[in-house]
């Protein structure tokens, strides 16, 4: 276990400062203390409370605060509104949740001047995350699931743990007597992911045995290969996008091209069919020259040109 987390980070001197995302359950605390014991001594735990869970996300806050003290971490914490931020947003709560832990983190980092940030995804993560990706109709992107280093919006994240299951964790938790929350919306099944976790993949694993794992794993690998040479085949995009240029190109880097372009100009969780939406603009015949995308945001065309009305 820590061998592998220390091959993880063995770019990164112990003396450098990082963010650390805790959340006071298991996975978290697990990469605190795995940290702590390999020596890595300018760590910020950072902890957002979502403010869906009551006195038990308050409960998780003081948790964690209690903890970075013990281990000798300044923390930093902060408590977000997040049904109301989805409202306003046009959100789902998980997308909510997503884009303000992300904007807190990039504010820890600002203000603590790291631009480094690790994350507890673990090997059983990256295979849920496949999977949902897959039942979502996803494309390769979505396919290879998560980098174990990746840079959003001038943030460096490190996953440290990507390679490793979820049982090796749960050896380390008992030898070791790590403390940790547990959130008990994990055993529910109502999010698409939970289900996931506690229906779906417990079936594949009686069918299959437990070699899917690594099949799911060396599958999600390959794909991340791919789609990084695919990307450096896409254009770069700005503002705008010109119908004619759309229209030369094959129909796999058309929405490629797109895609990049919803992305860079940051139309929330865009995908398949945000896409196809503007692409739908190429037809001047019978087709819209406005289209709806998330966040309220609308793509329109004009003179042969692709634009987003601003934000």
């Amino acid at each position: 276990m820590e061998a592998a987390v220390a091959t993880a980070m063995k770019n990164h001197p112990l003396r450098r400062p990082f963010l650390v995302g805790v959340s006071g359950g298991r996975d978290s605390m697990v990469l605190l203390h795995v940290l702590k014991r390999l020596g890595f001594s300018r760590l910020i735990v950072c902890h957002l409370d979502h403010g869906l869970r009551g006195r038990a996300s308050r409960g998780d806050a003081a948790f964690v605060a209690k903890q970075a003290t013990a281990l000798g971490y300044p923390g930093e914490f902060a408590r977000a509104q997040t049904k109301q931020f989805a409202k306003d947003a046009g959100h789902s709560l998980e997308t909510a949740a997503r884009e303000l832990r992300l904007a807190f983190f990039r504010e820890c980092a600002r203000r603590r001047r790291c631009p480094r940030l690790l994350l507890a995804h673990h090997a059983d993560d990256q295979i849920e995350t496949c999977l949902f990706n897959f039942l979502r109709g996803s494309g390769a992107a979505g396919l290879a699931g998560m980098r174990p280093d990746t840079t959003r919006k001038g943030l460096r994240i490190l996953r440290p743990l990507l390679e490793i299951p979820r049982a090796d964790m749960d050896g380390f938790v008992d030898t070791h007597r790590i403390p940790f929350r547990e959130d008990h919306t994990n055993a529910e099944s109502h999010h698409m992911r939970n289900r996931i976790r506690n229906l779906v993949i417990p079936a594949i694993s009686q069918a299959f045995g437990e070699s899917y794992r690594q099949a799911i794993l060396r599958a999600a690998h390959i794909f991340r290969q791919e789609e990084e040479w695919m990307n450096s085949l896409t254009p770069e995009v700005s503002k705008s996008l010109s119908c004619a240029s759309l229209r030369e190109m094959s129909e796999a880097l058309r929405h490629r091209t797109v895609l990049r372009w919803l992305r860079r100009n940051r139309v929330p969780e865009p995908g398949f069919a945000e896409t196809r939406r503007v692409l739908s603009l190429l037809d001047t015949a019978t087709g819209p020259a406005k289209v709806s995308l998330p966040g309220n945001r609308h793509a329109r065309r004009r003179a042969g040109i692709l634009f987003l009305d601003p934000k």
